[in-house]
């Protein structure tokens, strides 16, 4: 999962100051009202991801029970993304990064548009490339505040197990310091 259900409300509130920045666009309601929408659109779209995702672990399960031992020779995160593309195709949702975040951008604008939550004299494209710009500006930010994070893991004075309860307790307090120093919560 790319985007996580904590960071919708960011991001959700990034995009809409980006139309608000951007001159372009006007709120016929509220800043508010569009923000709201765009975070529940966001939403939306990480549960979809969530559920094909429990999906894939549920067949990767099954097909664990049925092969057993034949089954450790395989690379689990590889059969588990193969799995899930192959639901997500089934269902019509886009994994790949540009296709999918293009695509979600495009249907945040005409939704606001459809609920008179924007109003705006330009083409939807220039209009879709300030929010899907601002979506992959906010995921590489994210990524780069995960590296540091990690780093400073390798570095902890302590070696920490990756995956054990601790590692991950310290990880999300890392995180979220890094998030407030950057501004982002």
């Amino acid at each position: 999962m790319v985007l996580k259900p904590h960071q919708v409300p960011f991001l959700a509130r990034k995009i809409a100051l980006a139309l608000l920045d951007s001159k372009l666009v006007t709120f016929p309601q509220t800043l508010e009202k569009a923000q709201q929408e765009i975070e529940d659109i966001l939403m939306e779209d990480v549960e979809w991801e969530r559920e094909i995702e429990e999906k894939a672990r549920q067949i990767l399960e099954e097909k664990e029970e049925e092969e057993g031992f034949a089954f450790y020779s395989i690379d689990r995160r590889e059969l588990f993304r193969m799995i899930k593309e192959r639901l997500a195709k089934e269902e019509g949702f886009k994994t790949r990064f540009q296709e999918r975040w293009d695509e979600l951008s495009l249907f945040i604008v005409r939704e606001l548009w459809d609920k008179e939550l924007i109003d705006y004299d330009v083409r939807d494209g220039k209009i879709k490339n300030i929010v899907f710009k601002t979506i992959v500006d906010f995921l590489n930010r994210d990524k780069e505040i995960r590296a540091k994070v990690y780093e400073k893991l390798e570095n902890y004075k302590r070696k920490l197990i990756p995956g054990t309860e601790e590692y991950e307790l310290i990880f999300q307090q890392l995180y979220q310091q890094e998030l407030k120093k950057h501004g982002i919560i």
